[in-house]
């Protein structure tokens, strides 16, 4: 093995996928080891109950089998900002690969993020959806054959999930997928992406219905699928989605990802005219292919044990795979046993998702250390010749035989064309132990997009913390790091995964949606504890500790405490909606917002505590005037600048917003009232203080918590939980049906007569008008039209464009409508700009009234008078 070899290692660090009968992961090992399959005739109430025509079911080449999904209707438009009308459009291969993206990088434990380049490899079945539409308008039909053609799905991918890298479309039939992480692998070591995505999906169509074995084709006429046996007469097809993520191995290992397999090496390659067809194999081109794999990965043959073939159980396709086999295992001298599986006889032939589903069991297999069984083989097809090459079929589920070598595994992917894809993988690195479990608190975020998929998820990680073994820090570290964050937010800070599982298993709330507000109460009549070691833990409060006394905590050492948490929490990206102070933290307030300079601000923070001070009975009030009078001078030396956020006035009561300059002479008067006791010395409950936080590792957790349940963005990354990045449940979307729906009634838009609307009251119920007769009537024809467009049944004058699912797509099929409804010109920045319905149809609203101006004006002399007399 050559260091050049041992440089080129790909970690497979996600999965997810959806095949038939199984969800996840998971649910496909289990399937996988118990040896079930999904390729049952369907009864006679499913047939009824899909509607299958009469004329078909009487068809004696019609077989009702197919390894088909579940639920391929739904969607979480809602999710990726899509509108319904756009969902209901949008083929359904498109969704399903959109979802299961989002679980793979879950399962991986990472979001992207824009400090990564994550490269998305993809291809998809043919759409055969758009053919179960109606035929769509002129404005639609360009949006439509944009968005739904096969090679938009990575760039959809890569829009919806903000990912930064190579977003690259790849066919190549039955080998699509494996060919995807082919070219994704290639372009991980060339530098190109730091993550690649890479899969395939397909969805047969229609579903469940079954299909036609005609004579001379593939298609198994008793809905079987037998490989590499004696009564193998045909493949079955099937319906699914897989997807893996990987990255450099180097890279996996320092950054402490779960690594599920390594990708040693891969090749492609095509057989050219070697062959009796075009749509024929050839035995020289699939083991060049496979002799190319092996040479990549720079292993013994002979250490493979166990190959996932493409084992379409096709009398033609079975005995050249297993030829092409025995010949590169002869040419290596290679006669250990290895075992042969193929997974089509479980799930169907998924077409360009094929490679996918063999991928992921070998993965999976050699991770476990269990070969799984191949269902549907029963004895060896009389054409094919293994001889001493040690190959034999897996017929049952048992442990992988152990070897002084790593586990390792070789996958091969065909594509009717004769483009080849062999890959070569090996069970994981022995994970390192990690740092050791401690009793130290960490912050668990958990969010959703809807209260729905908030609760499910919930219950999902409840169960999964009590069922598996995890340590707090990776836990943690997964769901602050790994998860894309919604705003439905609620934070726990435990050291105890017991304790958090029974918080989730409580069913509860998300966090308050009411803005980040910061308390700064510099506590003159209250002490503080104070943990020094915070600065051990947090580099910006380093500085501010130098000065401090645990013991005396006075307002010296608290202002620039409350400073240091602040300049930390600013590290962390925390910007809050608004901060409330009240006495001398309304000078740290006023300097936070970018109104005072920080050292002005400390000064008179001081001075403000040393004047409450010296008011106190028997206490110097000469000394007390000459701080007032020198925080007065100090001010007026800085005038204040513009706020970057709200500042709160606990002390006044008096609230100033972001952009305004504050008034010059509040602070001075605010000591003042603080001094003679005339001001507010009590923050508001339910907002954390930031000196609160300085108490501890655990309160100063709390305070971050608690920012973050109120949409602080914060970066984990610098405050980092002690952990690997573990596979956790994927996020349970909120699904809605999206299936075929017919858009709604374009007319509702264009009704009446020329130069007529229909208004509402609440863009509803339908009240008639002239064009000119106002906002109503434009608002409600807009509204129409949004409705139309969007594919929303209700709209308000307040909702927002984006909000519902728009882009600049739509919002030009908007544009274009407007122009044949109301014959005025809106560019479409405008639009854009204006956003609600209400805004843009003041747009049109303006446009209407000039227009009417203009035609007054250049009306004759005696059509103009008569106008003005009206």
């Amino acid at each position: 093995m050559t260091f050049a070899q041992e440089s080129n290692l790909i970690a497979v660090v996600g999965m997810a996928c959806r095949f038939s009968g199984v969800r996840d992961t998971d649910e496909y090992w289990n399937a996988l080891v118990k040896g079930t399959t999904s390729l049952a005739p369907l009864t006679a109430d499913e047939l009824a109950a899909r509607k299958v025509p009469r004329e078909t079911l009487d068809d004696p080449q019609y077989v009702p089998v197919a390894g088909a999904l579940d639920d391929v209707e739904m969607f979480d438009a809602a999710y990726f900002g899509i509108s319904a009308a756009e969902a209901a459009a949008m083929d359904p291969q498109h969704r399903l690969f959109l979802q299961e993206a989002v679980h793979a990088l879950e399962h991986a434990g990472w979001t992207g993020g824009k400090d990564r380049q994550v490269g998305v490899f993809c291809g998809t079945g043919e759409n055969r959806y758009a053919a179960m539409l109606p035929s769509p308008h002129s404005g639609a039909r360009t949006h439509r054959s944009m968005s739904d053609a096969p090679a938009a799905l990575p760039l959809r991918v890569s829009y919806h999930l903000d990912l930064r890298g190579p977003s690259v479309f790849v066919s190549s039939l039955c080998s699509t997928s494996l060919t995807a992480v082919h070219l994704a692998r290639r372009s991980l070591l060339a530098g190109e992406c730091d993550i690649a995505l890479a899969g395939a999906v397909s969805v047969q169509m229609p579903q469940h219905h079954g299909y036609r074995a005609l004579d001379g084709s593939v298609m198994s006429p008793d809905g079987r699928l037998r490989p590499f046996d004696r009564e193998a007469r045909g493949t079955v097809p099937g319906s699914g989605v897989g997807i893996v993520v990987l990255k450099r191995l180097d890279d996996a290992l320092r950054e402490d990802d779960t690594v599920h397999a390594v990708i040693r090496g891969s090749a492609l390659n095509n057989d050219g005219a070697d062959r009796q067809s075009f749509a024929a194999p050839s035995v020289r081109g699939q083991r060049d292919v496979i002799i190319a794999a092996l040479t990549d990965a720079g292993v013994d043959p002979a250490t493979v044990g166990y190959v996932e073939a493409h084992g379409t159980g096709t009398p033609l396709g079975d005995p050249v795979e297993l030829a092409a086999l025995r010949e590169a295992r002869e040419q290596a001298g290679a006669t250990t046993p290895c075992a042969i599986g193929a997974v089509k006889s479980s799930l169907g032939h998924l077409d360009t998702a094929a490679g996918m589903a063999g991928l992921i069991k070998a993965v999976l297999a050699v991770r476990e250390g269990m070969v799984p069984a191949t269902v549907g083989h029963d004895e060896l097809n009389p054409l094919v010749d293994l001889g001493d090459s040690g190959l034999y079929i897996s017929v049952t589920t048992h442990p992988w035989p152990h070897a002084e070598h790593p586990r390792r595994a070789a996958v091969t992917a065909l594509g009717v064309g004769g483009t080849n894809a062999h890959m070569v993988l090996e069970q994981p690195p022995k994970a390192s132990a990690g740092p050791t479990a401690s009793e130290e608190p960490h912050i668990f975020p958990v969010s959703a997009h809807t209260p729905l998929s908030f609760d499910r998820l919930c219950s999902r990680l409840a169960e999964t913390l009590v069922q598996k073994e995890h340590a707090p820090g990776g836990v943690a570290r997964t769901l602050q790091e790994g998860r894309r964050h919604h705003k439905l937010r609620r934070a726990w800070v435990s050291s105890s995964l017991d304790v958090v599982s029974t918080v989730l298993n409580g069913k509860p709330d998300p966090a308050p949606a009411d803005g980040l507000v910061l308390a700064i109460d510099l506590g003159e009549e209250k002490p503080y504890a104070l943990d020094a070691r915070l600065g051990e833990r947090i580099p910006e409060l380093r500085r501010a500790l130098r000065h401090t006394d645990p013991v005396a905590f006075g307002t010296v050492v608290a202002a620039h405490t409350a400073r240091g948490m602040l300049d930390a929490l600013t590290a962390l990206g925390v910007v809050p909606d608004a901060v409330a102070a009240m006495g001398a933290g309304e000078y740290l307030a006023f300097a936070h917002a970018g109104a005072l300079p920080w050292d002005v601000a400390l000064r008179c923070a001081e001075r403000h505590g040393r004047a409450l001070e010296a008011s106190l009975p028997g206490g110097d009030l000469s000394l007390c005037e000459r701080l007032l009078d020198d925080i007065e001078r100090d001010l007026a030396a800085c005038p204040p600048a513009p706020l970057t956020m709200e500042v709160r006035s606990v002390t006044s009561n008096t609230d100033f917003p972001s952009d305004r300059v504050p008034p010059a002479g509040h602070l001075p008067a605010m000591t003042r009232a603080a001094v003679t006791g005339e001001g507010n010395t009590v923050l508001p409950s339910g907002r954390p203080s930031l000196l609160d936080a300085a108490a501890g590792w655990e309160q100063w957790l709390r305070l971050v918590a608690h920012c973050w349940e109120r949409g602080a963005d914060v970066s984990w990354d610098r405050l980092r939980a002690t952990g690997r990045r573990i596979p956790l449940p994927g996020y349970p979307f909120d699904e809605a049906r999206h299936w075929a729906v017919p858009t709604p009634d374009a007319t509702t838009a264009h009704a009446g007569t020329p130069g007529e609307v229909r208004a509402t009251d609440s863009v509803g119920a339908p009240a008639t008008g002239s064009r000119t007769d106002g906002a109503r009537d434009v608002l409600a024809a807009l509204g129409a039209i949004w409705q139309t467009v969007l594919g929303v049944p209700t709209v308000a004058p307040e909702d927002s464009f984006f909000d519902l699912g728009g882009h600049s797509l739509l919002a030009s099929q908007i544009m274009t409508r407007i122009r044949e409804r109301f014959e005025v010109r809106i560019p479409l920045g405008d639009l854009l700009d204006a956003e609600t319905l209400s805004g843009m149809a003041e747009l049109v609203q303006d446009e209407l009234a000039a227009l009417r101006v203009y035609a007054t004006q250049t009306a004759p002399a005696d059509e103009a008078m008569e106008t003005v007399e009206l």
